[in-house]
Parts: C-alpha cells; structure tokens; sequence
C-alpha cells in the first residue's frame, strides 16, 4: 500500500511517514496541499528565503487550512 505524502501546517515540511515533523516538530498536518519545492542549501536559495526555510527537504508551495 502507497503511503501519502502529508504536509507540515505549521512549516509546510512535506513528510511520508512519522506523526512528527523534523523540521519544527509539530504534529499537524494535511494531505490538502499543491506545489512543492526541494531546498538542497536554505542559506544560498532565494525561495527559502522568501518561504522562510531554514533546513534542507521538500516543503508544500500551498496548503489547504
């Protein structure tokens, strides 16, 4: 069985598995969500910076509320 991916609603961190995010450590999220980004170095991109990212992976462009 494919698992979904889920979003952070707090960091918009996309995740696969766990019930706890890496990056900020909140335990809520959505599988509502559109887009996303992969940020390999957050102190060198533009767009983590703008979407306020401060750790490498994969983060949500949108997320439903």
């Amino acid at each position: 069985m494919m698992q979904k991916e889920k979003a952070c609603r707090n960091c918009r961190r996309v995740i696969e598995k766990g019930s706890e995010c890496p990056s900020c450590g909140s335990t809520s999220f959505t599988t509502f969500w559109r887009g996303y980004v992969l940020v390999i170095d957050p102190e060198k991109s533009e767009i983590a910076k703008r979407m306020q990212i401060n750790s490498a992976g994969k983060y949500a462009l949108r997320i439903s509320r």
